[in-house]
């Protein structure tokens, strides 16, 4: 069990301190509850702008330069993500540097000074060029996917936005985003490493008590549950095929998505496990293939990722299909869940080697209502058996429902074969449902 304690400052902010004595780096965390999903069409990309333009300085330190170079002076450094419900600045450094290091992050989150703005512009452009071809088309298949699953909801929307958009943010837009959402009730810290929780508290509290106080946000709900697959066949002229096989899947709140977490690690959770095994150790059908889940407080979607030659696309999408089809028809065996059970376990414990790992499992848990403990969430997803995993399969992995995304040399021409294909399942899943 880990030490956790849970501390509020005056102005709300919560803050979760982790003592772990065995560790020889502290890591404080911040996570801001804003992302792509809390935005309008013209403001898609605001969130992850903001993330960027922070990191260029301070009142205290007013230029990137001699932000990067306090912090990694100390033996630290800062690095951030955005997501599309939360925003996530992380900062490693010595234990005894904690405190120094951690008022450098609390000084670009609480003051900033959003210099050089058009210099960032030019910066995010570039990350936005990997996402289009030379003609401006998206050739992203994950944007793709999401589109196909979430449609006009900002969950479908790219977290980095659109170039068109970032062009046009100015400081007052960047000033009006920082002042709703970069307020302590809208932000969970936390800080963990071997210095005993009153001196981690301490690092936290003294950089961070100046935000000011403010409420939970809320985002715009998903209301939609289970609208048929699509499919988005993008011609790009690459030498393999970006594929993706989308599909939505429960929520943090709802209790079935446990079953679902554990079928995906049934499905891909090393190289021995059925989705890789079928696809690239036996039929050769690809280099590699992934299976992953995320889930948000309303709804999840499941994405299937493989890069494949152009001849060998339609093999990939029936192997994927058909895999999805024997789950639901008999579940796992026994074996298949006893070791995905065991490796999940195996995560949990690893989290007490790393102090950022800790420091993302209770954090974001925290922001969003959904902390458990490492027990709680390993007795969580130990307690499904073989059963509770066929029925997830047949509720979610429905070939009806199964979005498709190619992005590739002549991907339109795959078109009759990708709608053969699911027709031929979705006729097959009909058979085993009414069985």
């Amino acid at each position: 069990m880990h030490d956790v304690r849970t501390h509020k400052l005056a102005n709300g902010l919560r803050v979760l301190t982790i003592h772990r004595p065995h560790l020889h780096r502290a890591v404080t965390s911040v996570y801001v509850h804003v992302g792509s999903r809390h935005e309008r069409a013209r403001q898609n990309g605001l969130s992850h702008f903001l993330e960027h333009m922070l990191f260029r300085g301070s009142t205290a330190l007013p230029s990137a330069a001699l932000v990067n170079d306090a912090v990694e002076s100390l033996g630290g450094s800062m690095n951030a993500a955005t997501h599309a419900d939360f925003t996530m600045f992380e900062l490693s450094a010595p234990p005894d540097a904690l405190g120094a290091a951690t008022a450098i992050l609390g000084g670009i989150l609480t003051r900033p000074v959003f210099a050089d703005r058009k210099v960032e512009v030019g910066i995010v452009r570039e990350e936005l060029l990997e996402d289009v071809d030379d003609r401006g088309r998206d050739i992203s298949p994950d944007n793709h996917a999401r589109r196909l699953v979430f449609g006009r909801h900002p969950l479908g929307s790219p977290i980095a936005g659109t170039a068109q958009n970032v062009t046009r943010f100015t400081d007052d837009d960047l000033r009006a985003h920082h002042d709703r959402h970069y307020v302590a009730g809208n932000m969970v810290a936390c800080s963990a490493g071997p210095l005993n929780h009153d001196d981690l508290l301490r690092a936290v509290s003294n950089s961070l008590q100046h935000l000011p106080a403010g409420p939970l946000g809320t985002a715009r709900p998903y209301l939609r549950r289970h609208r048929r697959g699509r499919r988005s066949l993008v011609p790009h002229s690459a030498s393999q095929t970006a594929l993706r096989i989308a599909y939505p899947c429960e929520g943090l709140d709802d209790e079935g998505g446990s079953a679902t977490e554990m079928l995906l690690r049934v499905i891909d959770d090393g190289m021995s496990t059925r989705l890789y095994r079928q696809v690239c150790e036996e039929r050769g059908l690809a280099y590699d293939v992934s299976a992953e889940i995320e889930r948000f407080a309303e709804v999840g979607v499941i994405d299937v990722a493989a890069s494949v030659a152009r001849a060998s696309v339609g093999a990939v999408v029936e192997e994927v299909l058909e895999i999805f089809r024997q789950l639901a028809e008999s579940g796992p065996t026994r074996a298949e869940l006893d070791k995905a059970q065991r490796r999940f376990g195996f995560d949990l414990d690893a989290l007490d080697d790393n102090a950022q790992d800790l420091c993302d499992f209770y954090g974001p848990a925290e922001l969003f209502g959904h902390r458990r403990s490492p027990d709680a969430r390993r007795d969580e997803l130990m307690s499904q058996g073989v059963e509770e995993i066929r029925a997830a399969a047949v509720r979610v992995l429905d070939p009806a429902r199964a979005n498709v995304v190619l992005v590739g040399p002549k991907a339109t021409k795959h078109e009759g074969e990708i709608k053969s294909l699911l027709k031929l399942y979705r006729d097959r899943w009909r058979e085993l449902v009414a069985r």
